[in-house]
């Protein structure tokens, strides 16, 4: 019987960017098996004949040297089934598979991997800086993810309220709140475990989680929300685009950054702006006023197209999804850095980003006295306990208002 070992790129696969993934390919009896090796390049870098990756590729050597490890660990297992007589390009598969989810460490690198390759881009970001953190914290120490317990976790979680460090390599620790963050960060990586059955149990279900600590939203009352709408600003500036931006927000019940981004001509229909949010999926239909019509048309003209974006945040259109996040992530960059020059201009001392357009938005709904689900409907909440969570720190600000109109008469 033969069964050989090679590396291909597997053209089925083939990524948005043009990048195609390399696997291992088992071969026997002219019927082959694949294996992700979680490596993919351009074409052009690949060089077939040598199955090694171009040296015109800024990082050849460092995956070179990766996919010369994959191939031997592979040629060791062959090995090794070859001596029990199990030997098939089944059972090899599937004990490289078994590699790949050997230890704690391993499966969270297999799972950045497998974010790259669905284009999930914050969840591939988020999870990338907690790898670098889950690896200083195990150190030299391995665990198999079958024995990753809640103790384990917890000490994780207490590794990361004191220890990490800045730049300077001073400690620095997270709050408890990004820790909570972070932790649920590392439970997507579980629940898709236990999903492909490559764990039997949920560690999580007995974590002793840090509490949340109450956090007070930047938002704005309406009078600075005025200040700023009266900037005199230079028509077709930077400033003034981002005044724009930020207003549209505001007036369609604070519209995310990304969503923003996106918008096209053909998502105003019949006097609504009607557009699928990207971080829920869910559709947002809301009526336009003279306010937001006054801002449509500073970017509307003879010229525009349908799918033409109404807003001229992005350079050029693109399609793939997670080059736009990138774009999508420079550019709020660029706009929150103008938003905190208008709010010195406006002589507003809080520190303002985009996303204080829909804090602002909720609390002057809650101001003129819109309930909770009419609000929960306007920022797009799929749950109420949701909004309920996200107007807390609104709802004391009110009542402690109330209360001084009760008491503090003198």
């Amino acid at each position: 019987m033969s069964l050989t070992i090679n590396l291909v790129l597997f053209k089925r696969k083939k990524k948005k960017n043009g990048e195609i993934p390399i696997y291992l390919r088992i071969t026997e009896n002219r019927k082959s098996r694949y294996k992700s090796t979680g490596i993919s390049v351009l074409p052009k870098h690949w060089n077939k004949e040598r199955q090694r990756i171009r040296g015109t590729h800024t990082r050849s050597k460092v995956l070179n040297d990766q996919l010369e490890y994959e191939l031997l660990q592979a040629e060791k297992k062959k090995s090794k089934l070859k001596l029990t007589e199990k030997l098939s390009a089944d059972n090899l598969k599937n004990h490289i598979s078994d590699d790949k989810y050997n230890s704690f460490i391993n499966c969270a690198e297999r799972y950045l991997e497998e974010l790259d390759e669905e284009d999930r881009y914050w969840e591939h970001k988020r999870f990338k800086v907690l790898l670098g953190q889950l690896k200083d914290f195990m150190g030299n120490k391995s665990r198999a993810i079958t024995k990753v317990d809640a103790e384990l976790i917890e000490k994780f979680q207490n590794y990361l309220l004191t220890e990490p460090k800045n730049k300077e390599g001073k400690k620095v620790g997270n709050s408890p709140n990004t820790v909570r963050r972070k932790l649920r960060t590392l439970k997507g990586m579980f629940n898709s475990l236990l999903k492909a059955k490559k764990i039997k149990h949920d560690p999580f279900l007995m974590v002793n989680k840090v509490k949340e600590e109450p956090v007070e939203k930047t938002k704005l009352s309406l009078a600075q929300i005025k200040a700023i709408e009266k900037l005199d600003l230079e028509k077709e500036s930077q400033l003034w685009h981002s005044r724009n931006y930020f207003m549209f927000s505001f007036y369609n019940a604070g519209i995310r950054f990304g969503d923003m981004c996106t918008l096209k001509w053909k998502n105003l229909v019949d006097g609504r702006l009607v557009y699928k949010m990207r971080k829920t999926g869910s559709q947002k239909s809301i009526k336009q006023y003279d306010q937001m019509d006054k801002i449509l048309s500073y970017y509307r003209s003879d010229d525009s197209k349908q799918n033409d974006y109404i807003f001229p945040i992005l350079d050029k259109k693109i399609s793939n999804s997670a080059a736009l996040q990138r774009s999508i992530s420079s550019k709020n960059v660029i706009v929150n850095r103008d938003l905190k020059k208008i709010a010195g201009l406006a002589e507003i001392e809080a520190n303002i980003s985009f996303h204080v357009s829909r804090h602002s938005f909720s609390q002057y709904a809650l101001e003129q006295g819109l309930g909770l689900y009419e609000i929960s409907k306007a920022l797009g909440h799929s749950k109420l306990k949701t909004t309920e969570r996200y107007l807390k720190s609104f709802d004391e600000e009110l009542l402690d208002e109330g209360m001084d109109k009760l008491f503090n008469n003198g």
